[in-house]
């Protein structure tokens, strides 16, 4: 089988296989094909990365508008089209929402019809609705009214967001919320109120409450850490699959485990997980 592998954002196709490298070469024995993606964005690298590993650093998007998700969406569909066709898909945090928006996205044109056989996701956030006009949070994310220096120095001040899963984030104990929050409903997920953004509004997430009808019907395995801060978001994916679902749990946070009985089962649940689809074609 041929897959496509998408990275998570502030890091590159090639950490992306660094930190698959402990169960690629065991599939690529058996005749397995994975192509690595690079994202088209430059960002800064998430923590740690940069002190381990050579940049670029690389998004797919900076931020979640419907123009730049629309544009990473019409990339990735360029590069199926292109270097295709592909089995399956395996994304990692942001590269793991791309595949399920495409995934889902797909669906709606193609009612009939998979972009891919199966998909593994890896840390994964939920994926982005382009029909979402505005954020889930019902207010547009506007340009401050300040100064005219107001953009530039939204950069300074909000970069820590910037290579973070939208939207906001999840948090435990409600006494921490500010009045000044605003809250989804459906993932307790916060953003402050007096964050604006200059570019507009921002899309909302599809979510298996807010959007019911949404589903991904091929098999998947998810990869999720215990410890994960987007270990929420990974579960809530996992409920939007319709198809036979496989998940894996590690006591980790929000990365891929080198720790080699994790990558063994890996390893045999991807096997399984290409048996199945064999046998159904």
């Amino acid at each position: 089988m041929k897959f496509l592998c998408l990275h998570g954002m502030g890091t590159n196709s090639s950490i992306f296989e660094s930190q698959l490298s402990s169960t690629i070469p065991y599939l690529e024995a058996q005749g397995h094909e994975f192509v690595f993606v690079d994202g088209l964005v430059e960002c800064a690298p998430v923590a740690e990365i940069g002190s381990f590993f050579p940049g670029p650093y690389l998004c797919y998007y900076n931020l979640p508008t419907h123009d730049l998700v629309k544009q990473a969406q019409a990339y990735i569909e360029e590069i199926i089209e292109d270097e295709g066709p592909f089995d399956g898909v395996i994304g990692f945090s942001q590269g793991a929402a791309l595949a399920a928006s495409i995934i889902l996205e797909h669906a709606k044109k193609n009612p009939f019809e998979d972009v891919f056989k199966l998909a593994i996701f890896a840390g994964a956030s939920l994926p982005f609705e382009l029909s979402s006009n505005t954020s889930v949070f019902k207010r547009p994310f506007m340009q401050r009214e300040e100064s005219d220096s107001s953009e530039s120095s939204f950069e300074e001040e909000d970069s820590s967001t910037v290579n973070r899963p939208f939207l906001g984030r999840e948090d435990s104990d409600s006494s921490e919320l500010s009045s000044d929050d605003e809250v989804d409903p459906y993932t307790s997920w916060r953003i402050p109120r007096n964050f604006y953004h200059p570019v507009g509004p921002l899309l909302g997430r599809y979510h298996p409450e807010r959007t019911p009808k949404a589903q991904l019907r091929q098999p998947t395995l998810h990869l999720i850490g215990d410890q994960d801060e987007y270990n929420g978001q990974a579960q809530m994916l996992v409920k939007l699959c319709t198809g036979q679902t496989t998940v894996i749990h590690h006591p980790e946070g929000h990365r891929i485990p080198r720790e080699k009985g994790f990558h063994d089962k890996t390893s045999r649940a991807i096997e399984h997980l290409i048996s199945r689809v064999n046998l159904t074609c």
